[in-house]
Formats: structure tokens, sequence, C-alpha cells
């Protein structure tokens, strides 16, 4: 869904004089805005219409440039933004030679997760507690996800209310083992597992090296927790 409107002032920077002759070929203030959208859809790779909305600001009609016939080249600013307020620098290199920057407005948009409703300290995140709801991107100052199964098992950090935007700061992997706790300690080596009773002497999430405790021999090692609790070690 593209939309126009008037945002912003024109910057203009004369890099020549207009041709003397008076009857010159004017170039078109509509081309000019024509060419500021369509470098914007390229750049931005606006396939779903409904996924952006581009405004094109408003240019005094009364402009004089000359007629660009070699085309006009596009590019951002420098330090220019790919969304929000920000602007398409034009040029036309030949053979006439002038700038100029067009204001625009880029809005994005985005299916992301929020709770579903209000979820607790520590609470392992299943399907039923994240939904999708629609917010424009590009004025969301934080993170947010767009896939549940980036989300679903991970482990709320702090309490979250019903419709927030749930971003990488509000959960952290789930803790699988905690400091104290018996667990099993796997040695494997080919074909041969050996099992061993230990006590973890860390916390410790999916993944994590942690040092346990073989409560029959005493001795600390140290393995990969493992999805079923297990704690593997080197044989």
């Amino acid at each position: 869904m593209l939309r126009r409107g008037p945002l912003g002032l024109l910057l203009l920077i004369a890099l020549s004089a207009f041709p003397a002759a008076a009857q010159a070929e004017i170039h078109p203030v509509s081309e000019i805005r024509e060419a500021a959208e369509e470098f914007l859809l390229q750049e931005l790779d606006a396939a779903n219409a409904e996924d952006i909305n581009i405004e094109i600001g408003q240019l005094d009609n009364r402009l004089r440039l000359a007629y660009c016939s070699d085309g006009l080249n596009a590019r951002f600013p420098p330090g220019g933004r790919r969304d929000g307020n920000t602007a398409v620098h034009l040029q036309c290199a030949g053979p006439v030679t002038w700038q100029l920057y067009v204001p625009a407005t880029v809005e994005r948009y985005a299916q992301v997760l929020v709770a579903s409703r209000t979820l607790p300290r520590q609470h392992t995140l299943t399907n039923g507690d994240l939904r999708f709801q629609r917010i424009e991107t590009s004025r969301h100052a934080g993170s947010y996800h767009e896939d549940k199964s980036a989300l679903v098992g991970q482990q709320t950090r702090r309490s979250i209310r019903p419709g927030q935007i749930i971003g990488t700061q509000h959960v952290t992997q789930r803790e699988i083992v905690s400091r104290g706790q018996r667990v099993t300690i796997l040695a494997e080596n080919g074909s041969i597992a050996i099992r061993m009773q230990g006590e973890a002497l860390e916390n410790g999430t999916l993944g994590d090296r942690i040092q346990v405790k073989n409560t029959s021999s005493g001795r600390v090692v140290e393995g990969e927790i493992q999805p079923s609790g297990h704690v593997r070690v080197a044989l």
C-alpha cells in the first residue's frame, strides 16, 4: 500500500546554472518523485505492499530543473536511514548537472510475537503463551521475534504483561540443572556408555558445560548438559 503525502522541506543544491535558453525542457516534478519512490522500493525489497508504506514528501511544483536525459542516479545520503524519516539523494550527471534531496517517510510492518496472557518470571514459554500482532517495526526501538520456534522453551527473565512484545531481553535459556541437583553423569566412547550418579556443582542451561561430582568416587569432572538433563563427559 503506497501513499504519497506532504512531508518535510526540499533541500536543493544547484551545481550548475540552468541553461540560458528560456525554452529549455523542464524535468517534470512527477518524474523526480517517481524516481525517489522506485529507488526506495528496490532498496527495501518491498515485495509485499502490505508490509511497507512509503510517503514521498511534497516537492515545489515551481521547480525549474533542466531535463536530465541521461537518467537520475539515486542513493541514500551519507548517514541516511532506511526507515522512518529519511531522504533520497537524486543526481543528474548530464547533460546538465544538478542534485536534490527528496524527503520521504518509510514505515515497515511485521507480524511479531507478543504475550497472549500474563507471564510470570521464570516461566517456560509454550505455543499457547504467544500470539502474533502486526506492528510498525520501523518505530519499535527494541528487538522482536517473528518465529515461535525462537521463543518456545525459553524462560522469562521477568513478568510480562498481555500484549507485550517479547524481545531478546525478556527471555533466557531455560535452566535445566541447578546447583546441588542430583544428575546422571553419562560417559560415552563409541559403543561404550557408562552412567553414574552425580551432583551438579553449578547451575546450567542446555549445552552449558558445568562441573559435577561423582557421588561414588568424589571425583569432580566437567561435562555438557544434554536435553535429557544428563551431563555428558568424556570417557
